[in-house]
């Protein structure tokens, strides 16, 4: 369609951003027709696109606009796959849930994040692990032996039987290559997704406040450097622990493949099993090194300048290679075994998995005591009346937890699903059919049963606890919410025949809302699951350390039920992401979650999902300044869900004379019922009450009494599930007596938080049904955002 687009940038800018379902630009600002005036296909600006000017509602003074930043995280049913990485994703989010440091205990966070990185990069060696125990163990190693050939049975390994693969170095070196795509493909993943949909521009600017959350600095969004060093540690790691598995068997010590005539192959075999060992010491000496993100440059390009790092992965990757052309090598294998030789496990393999198991533990070991050593010394300076942090500000070591768990039950039900296609699964070779496996993965795939058992009992708990708050939940906040004579005088007297529609209207309503509190519901629920997967965990090492058969002679039912709860697990979450990118109305439901994990930044595995506010927020960050410094126009930034956190981090980035020309109204706001909880160094009391200081400038005044001069207003409904008050809640009394369900909103004008009364109560005149609840959507059609929008150019003209 042709036709006239505004393109002014004077007067007032409403600039919307969407939430977690990637709302389209049309619904956005509720026109069919929309044109792109900045940004891309993946992030855009949008403005509405009319057939004339004369019938334009945008003019010179005032102007709608949305930024659709969907692209960055919808998309095509393939990036369910990222799914799978979830794993990589909660070890990430966990460096960004680490307490606030106090006292200029800087050294403490610094260890924290060593801990963190570490901990990373022992997920990414525990992927890696798993795909070499299944391609080059299993496949290459212990598949083929002389009548005792697996190949008979698996028509899709029969390759292996080949003649010119008739020494167990040669079926190595080609199953090599599964491990080396695997890690290959991770790498280019990153790379791709870093610049198609991260590397944006960060505009340079200079600090104006000491005193920062740490989203007031720009280096926040920065990390190209950071990234591509960790990303080269990382992807360097998976080549060289590959190949030092590859060569353990012909070079390592106590080889049990001597070749008979030890000759040059044989020895440079052994340098180059000592070089990768050497490289994956050297990554994890890397990865403790300081990496901290640099400022942006004055033209705000990340920096992508090539250095040693650069070339680490090649170096891993070719030493690998080099490895699997020496064990081709017919000089560097043994003769060919006797028929009926027992099978035994890859040499190393079974001692790397312990070795990797324990450094997990003493990682996490060491991460509780730092978390609870600060908690102690932050809990007297604390206010009481302060909300508190997220399961006792413990929730980086229950990501940490979390994220190994399900790390390793995938890392088992792989291997275990593999094994038994392959043949039986076993500790020892004890049958003609047995594959060799690890104990530590028939532990893993045990533990998966009561694991899953917890979640499904406490998950009981949850719904049983949101459904018997429905009676509370009428007395205490849908009664006073609408007006006293529709609901009160209902309750006192409910026996009456003319009182039962009216009753179970109310009851309908307080049914929704107590559905509404699930997120608060969940969160606690879930510290219960944190604290009895702890024990669970714990009760796992143990029995591990004591009796290591145990799991497998007594309770080989539950290794086989693990199996295919792991399995089953995996493909609920490809159907879980698929159905969320090709369905916004899940998406809305489910999608929240995988929002709030790729918000950050790659600051501790550079192999995790893309991170879309890592091109949201400078985007934002140059349109705001463009339309406010460079048009000298104002800009009232809309944002709902999970834009709102968005929003907030934006504002945080804003210069004085940026914020000045800014006004904000959120909506649907999960900032402090989740982000405060949770990320409390980013997104706590402080921060957000920082957060509308910066709009008015210096001198920040972040008390109680100047939040009535904050160009912000926050919209909430006690019938949404995701959103909710940010600095101060509405009571249902002061709802119910001060301006109830006639008007629909409650709370003072001059207070940043207002309530939204719904549903309606009552049916509208001629309409036999009653009003739909909108609980997270339909914001922007309500008369109090429409109310809050004059409120705001009010504040910003004075």
């Amino acid at each position: 369609m042709g036709g006239y687009v505004n393109r002014d940038g004077g007067g007032w800018t409403e600039l919307r951003v969407h939430g977690v379902s990637g709302t389209s630009p049309e619904r956005m600002l509720a026109h069919p027709h929309v044109a792109r005036v900045a940004g891309d296909a993946e992030a855009g600006f949008y403005r509405r696109q009319w057939e004339a000017r004369q019938t334009s509602a945008d003019t010179a003074d005032e102007r709608l606009e949305a930024y659709s930043w969907g692209g960055l995280t919808a998309g095509s049913g393939q990036r369910a796959l990222w799914l799978l990485l979830t794993p990589f994703l909660l070890v990430n989010v966990a460096f960004f849930a680490l307490p606030p440091a106090h006292d200029g205990r800087r050294g403490a966070r610094r260890s924290a994040e060593v801990l963190l990185r570490l901990f990373a990069l022992s997920i990414t060696l525990t992927l890696v692990l798993a795909v070499v125990l299944v391609s080059v163990d299993f496949f290459g190693w212990q598949c083929v032996r002389p009548a005792r050939d697996c190949t008979d049975r698996v028509a899709w390994l029969g390759f292996l039987s080949w003649p010119w693969l008739d020494l167990p170095g040669r079926r190595m070196a080609v199953t090599a290559a599964l491990p080396l795509a695997v890690v290959g493909l991770l790498w280019w993943l990153a790379n791709k997704t870093w610049r198609q949909l991260e590397a944006a521009n960060v505009p340079p600017a200079a600090s104006e406040e000491q005193d920062r959350t740490p989203l007031e600095d720009r280096r926040m969004w920065n990390g190209g450097s950071q990234v591509r060093r960790l990303r080269a540690a990382h992807v360097a790691a998976g080549f060289a622990l590959a190949g030092v598995l590859l060569l353990a068997p012909f070079a390592g010590p106590g080889r049990s493949l001597r070749a008979a005539q030890p000759g040059v192959a044989t020895g440079a075999a052994i340098v180059l099993f000592w070089l990768a060992l050497g490289l994956l010491g050297l990554t994890v000496v890397l990865v403790c090194l300081r990496n901290d993100r640099p400022r942006p440059d004055r033209d705000g390009a990340h920096d992508d300048r090539r250095d040693l790092y650069t070339l680490l992965p090649w170096l891993a990757l070719g030493v690998t290679v080099l490895g699997a052309v020496l064990v081709w090598q017919r000089d560097v294998n043994a003769p060919v075994r006797v028929p009926g030789e027992a099978r035994s496990q890859l040499p190393w393999l079974t001692g790397a998995v312990q070795v990797l198991v324990a450094a997990q533990v003493v990682l996490l070991l060491a991460m509780l005591v730092l978390l609870l050593t600060h908690r102690a010394r932050t809990r007297r300076a604390s206010s009481a009346a302060e909300q508190p942090p997220a399961w006792s500000g413990l929730a980086t070591c229950a990501l940490m937890m979390f994220a190994v768990a399900l790390a390793g039950a995938f890392a088992a039900g792989f291997a275990l699903a593999v094994a038994h296609v392959v043949g039986k699964p076993a500790p020892t070779d004890r049958s003609s059919d047995a594959i060799v496996v690890p104990l530590v993965y028939f532990w893993g795939a045990a533990m998966a049963v009561p694991v899953a058992a917890t979640a499904l009992l406490l998950a009981g708990v949850a719904l049983w606890w949101v459904r018997r708050s429905t009676d509370r939940m009428l007395r205490d906040h849908v009664v006073p919410a609408y007006p006293p004579e529709t609901v009160a005088n209902v309750l006192r007297t409910p026996d009456v025949p003319q009182h039962a529609e009216t009753l179970r209207r109310a009851r309908h309503i307080a049914a929704t809302w107590s559905r509404a509190t699930v997120s608060d519901v969940g969160g606690r629920v879930g510290g219960a699951f944190v604290v009895l997967l702890a024990a669970l965990t714990a009760a796992g090492v143990i029995g591990y350390l004591f009796d290591r058969d145990w799991v497998y002679e007594h309770a080989r039912w539950a290794v086989n039920i693990g199996d295919l709860l792991v399995g089953g697990f995996a493909a609920s979450l490809l159907y879980v992401g698929r159905q969320a990118y090709r369905n916004p109305r899940f998406r809305r439901t489910v999608g929240v979650l995988w929002d709030v994990g790729t918000f950050w930044p790659r600051a501790t595995h550079p192999l995790a999902p893309p991170c879309y506010a890592e091109r949201a927020v400078p985007d934002l960050i140059r349109r705001i300044a463009y339309l406010g410094c460079t048009c000298g126009g104002r800009v009232l930034l809309s944002c709902h869900s999970q834009g709102t956190v968005i929003g907030a981090a934006v504002v945080m980035q804003l210069t004085y004379a940026e914020s000045a020309r800014v006004a904000l109204l959120t909506y649907g706001s999960p900032l402090r019922r989740l982000y405060a909880r949770f990320f409390p160094a980013y997104f706590g009391p402080t921060a957000l009450r920082r957060t509308g200081a910066l709009l008015m400038g210096r001198p920040l005044d972040i008390t109680d009494r100047a939040r009535a001069r904050w160009p912000w207003r926050n919209l909430y409904r006690p019938s949404d599930p995701i959103g909710g008050w940010i600095l101060s809640d509405v009571t249902p009394v002061e709802a119910g007596s001060e301006q109830g369900a006639g008007e629909g909103t409650a709370g003072a004008q001059q207070d940043v938080d207002r309530r939204i009364i719904d549903p309606a109560f009552a049916r509208t005149a001629g309409d036999s049904c009653y009003p739909a609840t909108l609980g997270h959507s339909g914001y922007a059609d309500d008369k109090a955002y429409a109310e809050c929008v004059e409120i705001l150019r009010e504040l910003r003209r004075r």
